[in-house]
């Protein structure tokens, strides 16, 4: 690093703000985030290189959102701020995720998740989970208290990524993606080019987990989240797992509110994710003559209905299993 500031100073962003001039500033440290203004698009944001099982979470804030893009042809982790009444007063957050990354060697993804976390929120937040969100975090703790009831209740802990990641468990030898839906169909949402991509040679599960609303009976997120935390015997495991469960978008005051019951629609079904399964990946559009570093968001969706199961290791039916009891 030289001698100079890090970061532009409040006045200087402010100039260039009123000059109305596209930017593209480096930011001094490593690695390379770029501090940019797209007045075009009326955006101010980072971009920096995205760790290699790096995919961000949603933020659940109206006019914040970090993505995985390719810009000159590398992937990269964008954050942007698409309110210009707020860009003077989010420069300060997006300078405090840059020293996260840079000085505390930490993704950017999570980067932004802890400044939002120490600083207060950018805006005013979500006054609840929204339905996806909620329903995909009932079906990862499923997962994650079958994990902690059929192995120890930190090794589970230490499996469950907790959205900052391409897949949501890294067992031992296997990764876990699970997607949850309310559909009558097996209808799942595939958020990312990569979601559906074994890293490396580890292979990839996909949990597919159907859930109907139960009335009084059932889950909610808050009985889900509390379950865990009883499983877990220190402090330093449960600020853990509180800080991966808010990684994802829970917040402890969502359960002062009236929030959905769930039961299981349908037995859980696991499914090995191999050359055949019905999927995108970057292999298959590169081999298509695509050009991935055009294209900046791919979500797609895939209907398993009717699709024949897989058998899964032991250690992820049982876990399965324990967790299917939860839900009952």
């Amino acid at each position: 690093m030289t001698g100079l500031p890090r970061h532009l100073s409040g006045d200087s962003f402010s100039s260039y703000l009123a000059a109305g001039l596209p930017l593209e500033h480096p930011i001094d440290g490593r690695p390379r985030i770029v501090l940019f203004f797209d007045p075009q698009n009326r955006r101010i944001g980072l971009r920096g290189p995205a760790r290699r099982t790096e995919t961000p979470a949603e933020t659940g804030l109206a006019h914040l959102a970090v993505t995985v893009v390719h810009h000159d042809g590398q992937r990269m982790i964008e954050i942007a701020v698409n309110e210009p009444r707020l860009f003077v007063d989010a420069y300060p957050v997006l300078c405090g995720v840059a020293d996260r990354t840079q000085l505390d060697d930490l993704p950017m993804s999570r980067a932004l998740g802890e400044t939002l976390r120490r600083l207060g929120h950018l805006i005013r937040a979500e006054e609840t989970l929204t339905r996806e969100v909620e329903t995909g975090l009932i079906g990862e703790l499923s997962l994650l208290v079958g994990l902690a009831a059929t192995t120890a209740p930190d090794q589970a802990l230490h499996a469950w990524r907790g959205g900052g990641e391409e897949h949501d468990f890294g067992l031992p030898d296997i990764d876990v993606e699970v997607k949850t839906t309310t559909s009558e169909y097996r209808s799942h949402r595939i958020s990312s080019i990569t979601q559906l991509q074994p890293t490396g040679d580890r292979p990839l599960w996909l949990l597919s987990l159907q859930l109907t609303e139960a009335g009084t009976g059932g889950r909610t997120v808050a009985w889900m989240i509390e379950r865990m935390r009883c499983l877990l015997p220190t402090a330093a495991l449960r600020d853990e797992f509180t800080a991966h469960a808010q990684a994802i978008g829970w917040r402890h005051r969502f359960a002062d509110n009236a929030l959905d019951r769930w039961r299981l629609r349908t037995a859980p079904a696991l499914f090995h994710v191999t050359a055949g399964f019905p999927r995108l990946t970057t292999g298959m559009l590169a081999a298509a003559g695509v050009e991935l570093d055009t294209i900046s968001d791919i979500r797609y969706r895939v209907d398993l209905t009717g699709r024949g199961t897989d058998h899964a290791p032991a250690s992820l039916r049982d876990a399965v299993v324990a967790g299917q009891q939860e839900l009952r």
